[in-house]
């Protein structure tokens, strides 16, 4: 079969009437080669729908079933790469969203031999569908390597709310045509000036290289090597060594770290990242930018400001709080963490993992004493002479 049958076997899964499995109740099922993944179960739910579609007879809905805005659902459909080695696939839809309170996107994902690293991923990370849209179209570009074994792609959301799309079209595009591959995207930027963030140098490829760091927390696609170090599993969730779960859902990461619910979302795309949301039942606010760092949990706080004049590897800046000649506080942010579009669920928990008290760092000027009169002070114990 070449790729031109397949596409229209897969056109077919959503826009032929015959492709319909036969209705239950007053909802029709979901088109045939189509499901429903799920964080949990009974928290989201998919069908057709008749009425209002952007292009087209009908659509296939994606909708919250619980007011629990943690973890996500996908209507998703996989199939073999085969005919798409060595091109360029574009999967475009009509989607429209209401009353989405979290993130909603088209995704697809390219595989490899081993599943646990993709080859390519786009889930609308930076265009993330929020709130009430009407119709637009949208769309994700995959290149897909010679080497790839599977395809899967589909509509995600995050948090509650509903979303449609139809129209689905798979087309083999060429190279005039940008791919939105977030793998590839991912960025190293050099600071060798204050707007350190806006300059990007290329991702070391092999996976077990550190791409990015936070302190002492360095991560790549697939881990994040933190005190209990996390690991991404197939489905994308990141995994710590005692079963803690983190789910990135575009711009938003949810899930429990140290045994404390996280729901943040990262804003990033110019010179200054934010991260802000809620981690257990305290605020969490985190700025950064070329000049400065700053930390907030609860009452917790560090500020720190960017020392462009500290020793460090080009492809870092350094941050301190100082007091005369001594350094109180320091954190190093280096490669992707620094990038305009950084990995959002991997500087999320780099940040976490690095704490919200200061970190004195080793070999710093001692911390100034009361004065000593003499040096048997320094061996004896003071003794208070006895009244004469």
């Amino acid at each position: 079969m070449d790729f031109r049958k397949n596409l229209a076997a897969l056109l077919l899964a959503l826009a032929a009437p015959a492709a319909l499995a036969e209705p239950s109740g007053s909802t029709p099922k979901l088109p045939v080669g189509w499901y429903v993944t799920e964080s949990a179960p009974k928290r989201y739910e998919a069908g057709v729908d008749t009425s209002a579609p952007c292009e087209g007879s009908r659509s296939a809905y994606l909708r919250s079933l619980s007011h629990d805005e943690a973890g996500y659902g996908t209507f998703m459909q996989a199939f073999g790469a085969q005919d798409f080695r060595g091109k360029r696939l574009r999967f475009s839809a009509a989607t429209r969203v209401k009353d989405v309170d979290g993130w909603a996107g088209l995704w697809m994902r390219v595989e490899g031999p081993d599943p646990k690293q993709p080859l390519a991923f786009d889930n609308m990370q930076s265009r993330a569908l929020v709130g009430t849209r009407g119709c637009k179209r949208h769309e994700v570009v995959l290149d897909v390597p010679k080497e790839a074994t599977t395809i899967m792609a589909g509509l995600i959301m995050s948090g509650t709310g509903q979303a449609w799309l139809d129209g689905v079209r798979f087309e083999v595009v060429d190279e005039s045509v940008a791919v939105t591959d977030l793998l590839a995207s991912r960025q190293l930027v050099a600071s060798t000036g204050p707007a350190g963030l806006d300059e990007p140098t290329p991702v070391a490829k092999n996976d077990q290289l550190p791409v990015g760091r936070v302190g002492d927390i360095w991560f790549n696609n697939g881990r994040i090597a933190a005190a209990k170090p996390y690991t991404r599993r197939q489905d994308g969730v990141w995994v710590s060594i005692l079963s803690e779960e983190i789910y990135e859902h575009g711009i938003a990461v949810t899930g429990t770290f140290g045994q404390r619910q996280v729901d943040l979302r990262v804003k990033a795309g110019t010179s200054l990242t934010h991260i802000e949301g809620s981690w257990g039942e305290e605020p969490v606010s985190i700025q950064l930018s070329p000049d400065a760092l700053t930390m907030k949990w609860g009452r917790l706080a560090r500020q720190l400001t960017r020392d462009k004049d500290a020793p460090v590897d080009s492809t870092c800046n350094r941050y301190v709080t100082t007091e005369g000649p001594r350094v109180l506080d320091l954190v190093d942010v280096c490669g992707a963490a620094l990038s305009t579009r950084p990995p959002t669920a991997q500087l999320v928990l780099s940040f976490l993992d690095n704490g919200f008290r200061r970190v004195v760092p080793p070999r710093n000027f001692p911390i100034p004493q009361p004065p000593v009169r003499s040096r048997e002070a320094l061996n004896t114990p003071s003794v208070t002479a006895p009244p004469q």
